[in-house]
């Protein structure tokens, strides 16, 4: 007996025979372009959104401040020694503004110094500068000097958040750290 082949069993014969090969192609991974694709994506949504959390719940004002706080401070250190000058962080209590400035500014950089100063988060306040053996400074401006010795003027740093959360933080003379502490301390 003869079989005969028409169009139909030919077609159907092809399809057969490529079905292996989607199977095993499906089951290689994806292409180069299909994964640019997909990183581009993520590119994008990452673009859009990441830029939202800036100044969200994410960021906390107290650990902000404490990055500024001790990172200046040990800038403040290393600057007096290395220039031989005295530097220091001028602290206005009524404003809640810090701002650096060294013995050789003339009153215009000093003015200068003071307009372009970093102003505490909208809910975070400096309560008062409390110096060893001298009354408590809340009002007004202090100022916390770093001499070219390599010490500084010991001080505390009251300050206080709008759901009465108190902070201190400790300059001492002879070590480069600033400490933080979560409530207030005294001398």
């Amino acid at each position: 007996m003869e079989l005969h082949l028409g169009a139909n069993d030919e077609r159907g014969d092809m399809e057969a025979s490529m079905r292996p090969f989607r199977t095993r192609r499906l089951s290689q991974g994806f292409t180069l372009i299909e994964l640019m694709v997909v990183m581009l994506l993520i590119s994008i949504v990452l673009a859009v959104s990441i830029p939202r959390f800036e100044g969200g719940v994410f960021e906390d004002p107290t650990k902000k401040l404490s990055r500024y706080m001790i990172n200046t401070i040990r800038t403040l250190r290393s600057q007096a020694m290395q220039k031989q000058q005295v530097h220091s962080l001028v602290i206005d209590l009524s404003n809640h503004k810090m701002w650096i400035t060294n013995e050789t500014m003339g009153e215009e950089e000093l003015e200068a110094a003071g307009e372009q100063a970093r102003t505490l988060p909208g809910n975070m306040q400096i309560v008062d500068v409390q110096f060893p053996d001298e009354e408590p400074v809340s009002s007004g401006t202090a100022q916390v000097n770093f001499y070219p010795a390599g010490y500084s003027d010991h001080v505390l740093i009251h300050l206080e958040n709008d759901d009465a959360e108190r902070f201190s933080y400790l300059v001492q003379p002879l070590l480069p750290k600033v400490k933080f502490f979560e409530d207030w301390i005294d001398f």
